[in-house]
């Protein structure tokens, strides 16, 4: 394989990684808040360290139609988004 495949590879399993991250974050996030253990929430406060710059932007441009739902669907967004990224560099 000539090293861009490989390259391109490398940072498709990397997005991978990423998405599995948002996915973790988005699962704690509901149940942080409810919780004494701190375990959970250091991990919930450092995934959202490296999850919340990315979202961020996302949620302003979704913001007058995430309101009405109720619910923050901007990580779902993001893991769609990461999946189509890391679908295009493994082909």
């Amino acid at each position: 394989m000539p090293p861009i495949h490989n390259l391109a590879g490398f940072i498709a399993q990397l997005l991978d990684i990423y998405a599995f991250v948002v996915l973790a974050n988005a699962l704690l996030s509901w149940f942080v808040f409810g919780t004494q253990n701190s375990t959970v929430k250091q991990i919930y406060w450092y995934t959202s360290r490296i999850v919340d710059p990315v979202l961020s932007p996302i949620r302003k441009a979704l913001g007058p139609v995430s309101r009405n739902f109720g619910i923050d669907i901007s990580p779902f967004i993001l893991i769609i988004l990461l999946q189509i990224l890391a679908g295009m560099l493994r082909s």
